[in-house]
């Protein structure tokens, strides 16, 4: 099968019931995570140029100690057109039950699917339900391929384009946001934007030069892009260029003079390269404007220390 590989599937993220006795508060809790989720992945779809409307290949999980419940809960799924794929022992010595089915499903329609699994998995005593995956309803082709993904990105346009992106990146499929700012800017759309999109898209891709490059280009297109030099000092920090970082940080500060984080980054650098009584002041300033700033006030309480270690 081929399984949407843009988010992990709800069998590895979804929250389970403790147990029957779970107060009905906790339950609504989970059950809200659960449909937000969903939503969330179904919106990743249509972002990709999925057309939820057509048949997809649905994979339902269920496991249990008692395999006899299993293949119980399987022969009531066979008989409404599941397919069975695998009754198995897992790496914990739990069955794994995974059946199929090619259908077509909205999120809502999906999350209703879910309450009626969960239902009778309740019903034949089965531990739990564990989750779902969607993939193409052919298994030899993945549901999105890169070329189908550039023949939906290709058919938008300027404003529409720049939103598909903005889409993608809040979804975090942050390889597709990647390539449709980066287009963008092969259009000049947006460019300080679109700079600062990719390189945060890149960042997440654990692609740091190439991030710190685009976070440049967005400076250099907009000089007053705050954020940009924010993110910059915040890499540089965590290369150990702390010279580089404070120069970001205060750039940024001069722009945005009252942002205790600001202030902070500012202080932190300072005492990396022992300009301890600066960074003293710099946290002093942070703790002015934020009181609760948590890693101003250990920074200030280590300064204090030296203090009086010198």
């Amino acid at each position: 099968m081929s399984i949407l590989t843009a988010f992990l599937t709800l069998s590895l993220i979804v929250l389970t019931l403790a147990g029957a006795g779970c107060a009905q508060r906790e339950a609504t809790l989970i059950d809200n995570t659960q449909k937000e989720l969903t939503y969330r992945i179904f919106n990743s779809l249509i972002a990709q140029g999925v057309d939820i409307n057509k048949p997809h290949l649905y994979g339902y999980y269920f496991y249990d100690k008692d395999k006899s419940k299993l293949e119980r809960l399987a022969a009531e799924l066979v008989k409404q057109d599941y397919t069975l794929v695998r009754l198995e022992k897992n790496d914990n010595d739990e069955i794994t039950l995974q059946l199929e089915k090619v259908e077509v499903h909205s999120a809502d329609s999906h999350i209703q699917r879910e309450q009626e699994l969960r239902k009778l998995a309740s019903r034949f005593s089965v531990a739990d339900y564990d989750g779902w995956d969607v993939g193409s309803s052919d298994p030899a082709k993945p549901l999105i391929t890169d070329e189908s993904f550039r023949q939906f990105m290709n058919s938008k346009k300027g404003d529409e384009l720049f939103d598909l992106g903005i889409r993608l990146y809040d979804l975090e499929v942050n390889d597709r946001a990647a390539e449709v700012f980066a287009e963008c800017l092969k259009q000049k759309i947006k460019p300080d934007v679109s700079s600062f999109k990719l390189a945060g898209a890149l960042l997440a891709l654990e692609k740091t030069d190439d991030a710190i490059f685009h976070f440049e280009q967005a400076v250099k297109f907009n000089p007053k892009y705050v954020d940009a030099y924010y993110n910059l000092g915040a890499i540089y920090y965590d290369l150990g260029k702390n010279q580089r970082s404070l120069e970001n940080y205060e750039a940024a500060d001069k722009l945005r003079p009252n942002d205790d984080a600001v202030v902070y980054g500012i202080a932190a650098n300072q005492y990396a390269l022992g300009k301890y009584s600066e960074s003293m002041a710099s946290c002093n300033r942070a703790l002015k404007i934020n009181p609760n700033n948590p890693p101003a006030k250990e920074l200030r309480e280590m300064l204090n220390k030296k203090r009086v270690l010198n």
